[in-house]
């Protein structure tokens, strides 16, 4: 880099676009000399040019400056798209950098999850938070506890204070909201389906949910639970307070519960008997969202099973995605893999994790980094096997808990590796994402299945173990896609766990795949190496006891790196 170019900042000015919508790359430079730049843009459907740019700047010295490159989308239901930036100075090559962003018809194609919320007067015409979770392509921001009370959602008034005992401000909350949506965002409203405060409680407790001892089912002796069947009057009151959430100019809501009960008793005339919850939700949701569409065709519903309960009655409900909250037992790599296959197999839709990091918040400040290197092995984990991660929000900060307001903020040297696995996941979306990829990895490597094959100093294999890399292999009839991930050197497989180390790298793994069809492009990719820029790789075909094989090297293994061999007769 050229001395004197001591900065560089590249995004889109939203974090998703809409088909045929014009955008722009906003580029941030600064020197502390006079320089004249040529800035070429390249726009890349994996490794397809659809268009180039070219700027010419003039810095000052001590100048900073903001540069605007102009684009269209293109006119599909999702587009994908990688930007490539060279920043010449006289003729020489002094720096590059890349970005990405998607368009689509609506967030549900492409769910990248976060949260906002502080939302006291103090944020007044403060959105710096908006801003970050714009450089990560975040599309969908849940508003957490933003409301007046669980059993009242809308504030009577701008300034008023939470079930928690949190100064809040409605302007600010508006603002906010507001500030989301110019961002290609939507705004999410949190709401507890069946929580109502005390008070509420003491007036109504013919609403509530009893456990068989005859007391009432309850949160931190604060949030109690109501009943939603569907002919309570507490499910008409919750859909109605919805709904008003909707006409206040949300985009849509995001529905929790906590856990439990599973089943518990409720009163009617005087005779108790048993509700099961699970249907319960399903028929809420279907309801509700049969009550705001007329008030917003694309107003949005997200549910949270927590601990995976109950996906399978919740996953055809009419919502947007399946999201799951994630707790123990589930604790292993391979454990996320598993919900996340299981939900879009029931549902058909995206998966989104919330799967939160404690260790960012119970590790001392000098061993942060091992908070770091366990939260990229998770992440990996989870975008590899087609999933998304609630766990960014505010100003560039992390979930570490299930109260959203006990977040930390990340390390400033960490949010650029951050910023790349968000870039890669919309790079590639279609290659991470798309429902005709389907995972073969059990039945094409590993043990006696030959169809993918690999040579490494290090075991690899299907079974997400660790000291080993673990192989994914997912296959169409126009794209074959091979995500390698380390676990080698890691001293256990637990996902909410900080790492001592990075995993140990790996270098030239060889992989040997059986041919389907004849090869159109071969290429590698990772969030880790190149900022995510794809990289052919070169390949000799070799016979194979199933016939002709291509075989090559991956040269370096990081964290992730993901393999895309298109195939010369697939069809799109």
């Amino acid at each position: 880099m050229t001395i004197g170019f001591n900065y560089l900042d590249v995004y889109p000015d939203k974090a998703q676009y809409r088909p045929g919508e014009k955008g722009n790359i906003i580029i941030e430079v600064e020197t502390n000399v006079r320089m004249a730049l040529t800035v070429q843009a390249q726009f890349k459907d994996l490794v397809h040019v659809l268009f180039k740019s070219e700027e010419e700047i003039v810095l000052t010295e001590g100048n900073r400056k903001t540069v605007m490159i102009p684009f269209k989308t293109g006119e599909e239901l999702w587009q994908c798209v990688g930007v490539d930036i060279n920043f010449y100075a006289h003729d020489e090559l002094i720096t590059t950098k890349s970005t990405a962003y998607d368009s689509a018809d609506h967030w549900r194609r492409a769910p990248r999850y976060g949260f906002l919320s502080d939302f006291s007067e103090e944020e007044t015409a403060d959105t710096r938070d908006v801003a970050s979770l714009n450089k990560f392509h975040i599309n969908i921001v849940q508003f957490y506890d933003w409301m007046y009370r669980h059993d009242e959602l809308v504030p009577p008034s701008s300034h008023f204070i939470d079930p928690m005992g949190r100064k809040l401000s409605y302007d600010v909350i508006t603002e906010k909201r507001l500030a989301v949506q110019k961002h290609g965002m939507a705004a999410m409203a949190y709401g507890a389906v069946y929580a109502s405060l005390k008070d509420y409680y003491e007036e109504n407790k013919e609403l509530a949910l009893y456990k068989r001892d005859g007391k009432p089912y309850n949160l931190i002796d604060r949030f109690f639970i109501m009943d939603i069947s569907p002919d309570s009057a507490w499910t008409r009151k919750i859909i109605a307070e919805l709904v008003k959430v909707i006409q206040e100019g949300f985009d849509g809501i995001h529905l929790d519960q906590y856990g439990f009960p599973k089943k518990a008793i409720r009163y009617k005339q005087h005779k108790s008997e048993v509700v099961d919850l699970a249907p319960c939700y399903r028929q809420l949701i279907d309801q509700l969202k049969r009550n705001i569409l007329p008030l917003n065709s694309e107003a949005g519903l997200i549910f949270n099973n927590v601990s995976n309960y109950p996906v399978e009655v919740t996953a055809k409900a009419d919502q947007e995605a399946i999201y799951i909250e994630v707790w123990p037992p589930v604790q292993h790599y391979y454990e996320l893999k598993q919900l996340i296959d299981r939900a879009r197999e029931l549902s058909g839709k995206q998966v989104i994790l919330s799967a939160y990091l404690p260790a960012f918040r119970e590790l001392p400040s000098d061993r942060i980094n091992e908070a770091e290197n366990g939260a990229l092995v998770t992440m990996a984990t989870i975008f590899a096997n087609g999933g998304y991660h609630l766990l960014l929000g505010e100003e560039n900060s992390v979930l570490t808990a299930a109260y959203y307001p006990d977040y930390v903020q990340l390390r400033d040297g960490f949010i650029s590796e951050i910023r790349s696995y968000y870039d890669f996941i919309v790079r590639y979306g279609k290659l991470l994402y798309r429902f005709n990829l389907k995972d073969v990895s059990m039945t094409y490597t590993g043990g006696v299945n030959t169809e993918v094959q690999f040579e490494a100093e290090n075991k690899v294999a299907p079974n997400g173990d660790v000291n080993s890399i673990w192989s994914l292999v997912k296959n169409s009839d126009q794209y074959m896609v091979i995500h390698l991930i380390n676990l080698v050197g890691l001293e256990d497989d637990i996902w909410e766990t900080g790492k001592k180390k990075r995993p140990t790298e790996q270098n030239n793994v060889t992989c040997t795949v059986v041919m389907e069809y004849e090869i159109e492009n071969l290429f590698f990719a990772s969030p880790d190496q190149n900022e995510g820029r794809s990289i052919g790789l070169t390949f000799e075909v070799v016979e194979n006891e199933q016939g002709k094989a291509i075989r090559f090297t991956i040269p370096k293994l990081e964290v992730w790196d993901m393999v895309i061999i298109q195939w010369r007769s697939g069809s799109n």
